[in-house]
């Protein structure tokens, strides 16, 4: 079923590229950052998926361990973008994430849980590309724990430091297609003797709902 789900989730980012045909129904894209997309207090929805591949060797007698992830992220624009607030003409933005990874290669079957980020978004005038850089920690639960041939994975929580770099591409006011690249670690900090940890990198593509609606 978790599977299935993820092939789901897939398929609406595949599929969701049919809506950007219908942008005469949304808003045009503000060529103003302060009012845009990434005005204060606004409210994004993003869906990303993507392969995650593990970092063989780093650290030392670590497993092979890939897998597919699924991420949904709330967000919400702490700062009001503009050169006011700095040189880089950005914005900050929180986002709290669910996440859904399968394995296809290597040891167990799932890893799922929550994480919390920080994003800074370089926000810029008539630019259609923003890049965006992002880090954060999570925690998840899995079942990688039960192989006890592995040393990587000691226990059922396990906490998810990570660290992205990504780009919306603004089709209007309202939606964006992503593209992200990301490191992601997996330990438990200690707390079990096993614990060499996993460190992987991969790539994603995904869109962003921009809500209208202000949050101040």
């Amino acid at each position: 079923m978790v599977r299935d789900i993820s092939i789901f989730f897939c398929f609406v980012i595949l599929s969701g590229g049919c809506c950007y045909a219908r942008a005469d129904q949304a808003s045009e894209l503000d060529s103003k950052p302060e009012s845009g997309p990434h005005a204060k207090g606004r409210i994004s929805f993003q869906l990303v998926s993507g392969t995650l591949f593990s970092l063989t060797g780093l650290p030392e007698d670590s497993p092979v361990l890939n897998y597919a992830q699924t991420n949904l992220r709330l967000g919400w624009m702490l700062t009001r973008p503009g050169p006011q607030r700095d040189f880089l003409r950005g914005n900050w933005e929180g986002l709290f994430e669910i996440t859904n990874s399968i394995i296809f290669k290597g040891f167990g079957n799932y890893i799922g849980g929550v994480t919390g980020l920080l994003r800074y978004n370089f926000v810029q005038p008539d630019w259609p590309v923003v890049p965006y850089i992002q880090g954060g920690v999570g925690i998840v639960y899995n079942d990688l724990y039960k192989d006890k041939t592995q040393q990587a994975i000691g226990q059922a929580i396990e906490f998810t430091p990570q660290f992205s770099l990504g780009l919306h591409y603004l089709i209007n006011n309202n939606w964006s297609v992503d593209a992200e690249g990301m490191f992601h670690h997996m330990s438990n900090a200690g707390m079990s003797k096993r614990n060499r940890s996993i460190n992987a990198l991969g790539g994603f593509i995904g869109v962003t709902y921009f809500f209208d609606t202000i949050m101040e």
